[in-house]
């Protein structure tokens, strides 16, 4: 009669119970059961037991110690079992006992208590003899495991759950894959939400040339049967395996990393250089490492996504936020684009206006936070590009400005994309050229930088080439934070960092940083008459989702990107009270891939809030107009009114005036009479009586304006030399003295008359050049003239009045000819020269216009047709 020994099965599954009572019944062995920690203390201080058989998933709720260890330290020290289930994931330490069962198989619980009770007439495993079953063969593998084996995996799972972040926990898996099948290589493979290819998402001991481009289709491939079919594959008898294109190993162990049945990726090891071959025990290890594997890779999905909801929804109100800050359109577009760009982690965003009638989409704004990935940076061939060429090889600063005429593909090149100056800046390190910084400037400079200021740049732009050399993704944000600091110091919109590639004749494009804003001409423009896939978009407010690899780009898109040098493209329209106003883009560098659903829903509620926001802002922006202008028309009339009373007082200054100017010309007329011609006191004479007959007109031009019932001179043929020769002859003396030269160069041949009121040419010629020598008030070297030219194809005489004077400010260009638009100080000037010029030349049929250049001078071109023969 066999004795009656005990045994202590402690564990919270009343099933693990009953199938160790039910294995162990016919053995003699009387099976008693605990179900907490405190439970088993308490039964062992009560009775003495051969064996304890615990699950290792039982601890000290208040301390978290493990059962099995606090009953290694007891008095008794009973032989222990330890069974590790799948809640044992969540402890470690040390077990106490080198005892272990990973499955409820019969022989694997009669095996493990057998040795913990010294039975001795259990028979020993026979290696030199088959086994009878696959599932035998398993479980004798697994009730061999090694102790440090089986620590791994207890530790594994432990650190599994203390992670979330997905990349984390890969390369954690991926780390005790190799560790626990003694392999050179281990991967993890999941698949692709796009094409379904498995690609490489962590490794250990692949080269990182070949991981770059590792992907694996799951058709006709080892790997993408394990994922289709959920069933291991051990390979290797010492010859070389394929395990992709150009890629062979001598063995190789693929599990599937299955959730709830479900493969979602595949957990391999290779031995690419070794002929080592893995057997079912490695196997057996890998299998329930994936299974550990897929639960933490579920976690940090859900995790993942949770964190993503969470920073949308933040990004959505800080975006509605920061968009409804302002109402200024200077501001309120760059905010929106960088706001744009944050919501959905993209590098660039830009808001392009359709112009209807011209049938062009044109920006308005654009932000651009770009760090490209080596190996896809776009490059700029420096051919046609004599700035940047020029820059290198002297390694001094360039700055490229509208009026440089050395180069004008590139002023060409600079005016298509709105830019009004270039600043090219080569970075050195010592003797060597490390880059060149690229600054680029929407709006005219008002002065170039100086020295001080471009050394402060360099420094800044020295510390991106140190960050990009060292690792670009570790170092993105710092590149950010220099990148910004330059436009700061250069008040620069946005710059570019490139360095000279291999072939010295381009350069690589690393990063670009900053943001512009077009709210006049000229804008970066595209012609959409070659696009009929963007205009069709627009129309129907369909959005565009499309990347450089897509089957189906079509040109408009690839243009789109290829312009932003991008890789995936999300072109939303742009609606506003239902209507379609152009396209709001959202611009990938890194990823080749397709915009999800959400994530263009995300878009939209963001592009809806920036609609709304553009509208505010244009609303503002068109009623500080309005008030500016009413402003202006106040101002006008107060000034109309002053003038008003100012021309009845002059009314009356003419009458009186009028008497004395009539003596003089009469007394001069006679004293002519009197003198020879030739004589000096002649043509002194004739200079009096040509100034009084002129005052005399004036006055009766001031009297017509003044009483608009009297009717002013009729027009009449009129010698436009002899009046530009009077002008000249009234005004030369008066220039001269002032140390500024007049040049004169009118045609030797007749010029047909002007049919206009006599006087008015002169008063035109005259605001003209007293304008132009205000301009050159105080300047050396200050030169002015007055070229006339006559086309008798045309019938038309072009009348030049110039100054190499300081130029007319670009936005006042179109000023200039307002009613009481000055820039003199109080009391110097009306503000209705030129705009009595503008009406004069109209009267006469003819036109004015103005070029100007800063710091080069202004030309004003008068135009005016010649009164033909027959009629003259």
């Amino acid at each position: 009669m066999k004795s009656i020994r005990k045994l202590l099965v402690v564990t919270g599954d009343y099933e693990v119970t009953q199938r160790v009572r039910s294995t162990l019944g016919s053995e003699g062995i009387a099976v008693h059961a605990a179900y907490s920690h405190l439970d088993a203390l308490y039964m062992l201080r009560q009775s003495t037991y051969e064996a304890v058989f615990v699950d290792a998933a039982i601890t000290d709720r208040q301390t978290g110690e493990m059962t099995t260890a606090t009953i290694a330290r007891s008095e008794d020290n009973p032989p222990i079992v330890a069974y590790l289930s799948r809640e044992a994931s969540n402890v470690s330490g040390d077990l106490g006992t080198e005892i272990f069962i990973t499955s409820l198989d019969d022989k694997s619980i009669r095996r493990a208590v057998f040795q913990a009770m010294h039975i001795p007439d259990v028979p020993e495993r026979d290696f030199t003899k088959p086994l009878t079953s696959e599932a035998e063969a398993f479980q004798d593998i697994a009730s061999s495991w090694r102790v440090e084996e089986v620590q791994a995996l207890i530790d594994l799972s432990r650190s599994l759950t203390e992670v979330l972040d997905l990349s984390e926990v890969l390369n954690r898996v991926v780390q005790a894959a190799r560790f626990l099948t003694n392999a050179e290589e281990g991967m993890i493979l999941l698949p692709d939400g796009d094409d379904g290819d498995l690609y490489l998402r962590a490794k250990v001991g692949i080269e990182s040339e070949v991981a770059r481009n590792f992907r694996v289709k799951t058709k006709d491939t080892l790997a993408g049967h394990v994922f289709s079919s959920g069933d291991a594959a051990l390979v290797g008898d010492g010859r070389p395996q394929k395990v992709k294109t150009e890629y062979f190993v001598f063995a190789l162990l693929y599990v599937p990393i299955l959730l709830k049945g479900t493969p979602i990726g595949v957990l391999g090891v290779n031995n690419r250089n070794r002929q080592d071959v893995f057997n079912r025990r490695h196997q057996e290890m890998l299998l329930n490492l994936a299974s550990y594997a897929a639960i933490a890779i579920e976690n940090a999905r859900i995790h993942g996504e949770s964190i993503k909801r969470a920073r949308e929804l933040k990004a959505l109100v800080d975006a509605s936020e920061h968009i409804n800050a302002s109402l200024s359109l200077n501001r309120t577009l760059p905010i929106i684009c960088e706001q744009l760009a944050r919501v959905l982690n993209v590098n660039h965003s830009e808001i392009r206006e359709w112009d209807r009638e011209r049938n062009e989409l044109r920006t308005l704004a654009q932000y651009r936070m770009v760090i490209w990935r080596a190996g896809q940076e776009p490059t700029i061939a420096l051919a046609g590009r004599p700035a940047l060429s020029l820059a290198l090889e002297q390694r001094q600063p360039m700055l490229v400005t509208p009026d440089w005429t050395d180069a004008p593909h590139e002023i060409a090149y600079l005016r298509q994309q709105g830019i009004n100056a270039l600043l090219v800046l080569p970075i050195l390190g010592g003797e060597q050229v490390l880059g060149v910084l690229m600054a680029y400037f929407i709006h005219p400079l008002s002065q170039a930088p100086d020295a001080e200021v471009l050394q402060r740049a360099q420094r800044q732009a020295l510390e991106i080439a140190i960050h990009l050399a060292e690792n670009r993704v570790s170092t993105s944000a710092q590149v950010q934070r220099n990148g910004k600091e330059v436009n700061l110091i250069l008040g620069s919109d946005w710059v570019n960092f490139a360095v000279l590639a291999k072939d010295g004749r381009s350069l690589s494009l690393l990063c670009s940083i900053g943001s512009g804003v077009w709210l006049r001409s000229p804008y970066p423009t595209l012609d959409l008459a070659q696009y009929p896939d963007l205009v069709q978009a627009i129309q129907s407010q369909t959005p565009i989702n499309q990347h450089v690899e897509s089957e189906s780009l079509t040109a408009g898109a690839q243009t789109l990107l290829e312009s932003a040098g991008g890789r995936s493209l999300l072109a939303l329209p742009l609606v506003n009270r239902a209507q379609s106003q152009g396209l709001v883009l959202f611009v990938d560098f890194a990823y080749t891939q397709y915009y999800s659903p959400r994530e263009i829903d995300l878009s939209r509620a963001i592009v809806g809030q920036a609609s709304t926001a553009m509208e505010n802002a244009h609303l503002v922006h068109d009623l500080e107009a309005s008030l500016r202008e009413l402003k202006d028309t106040q101002e006008r009339l107060i000034q109309t009114a002053r003038l008003s009373a100012m021309g009845e007082l002059a009314a009356a200054v003419a009458h009186q005036v009028n008497n004395p100017l009539t003596t003089i010309v009469l007394d001069a007329e006679l004293l002519l009479l009197r003198e020879p011609e030739g004589t000096d006191n002649y043509n002194s004479l004739s200079a009096i009586m040509r100034a009084g007959k002129r005052a005399a007109g004036v006055v009766r031009r001031l009297l017509a304006t003044v009483r608009p019932n009297m009717s002013s001179d009729p027009p009449q043929a009129v010698d436009l030399i002899n009046t530009v020769e009077e002008t000249l002859a009234l005004v030369r003396a008066h220039i001269e003295r002032e140390r500024i030269k007049i040049y004169a160069a009118l045609p030797d041949d007749d010029v047909p008359p002007i049919w206009a009121v006599p006087g008015e040419l002169d008063d035109v010629w005259l605001n003209l050049l007293l304008n132009a020598y205000d301009a050159l008030a105080g300047r050396q070297a200050a030169e002015m003239g007055i070229n006339v030219s006559y086309t008798p194809n045309d019938d038309t005489v072009e009348v030049i009045v110039w100054d190499n004077g300081p130029g007319i400010p670009e936005d006042l260009v179109n000023e200039i000819f307002k009613p009481f638009f000055t820039t003199k100080g109080p009391g110097e000037g009306t503000g209705l020269g030129l705009h009595i010029c503008r009406q004069v030349v109209d009267r006469a049929g003819g036109s004015i216009t103005v070029q100007t250049v800063p710091d080069e001078g202004t030309q004003f071109f008068v135009r005016l047709p010649v009164m033909k023969r027959g009629l003259a």
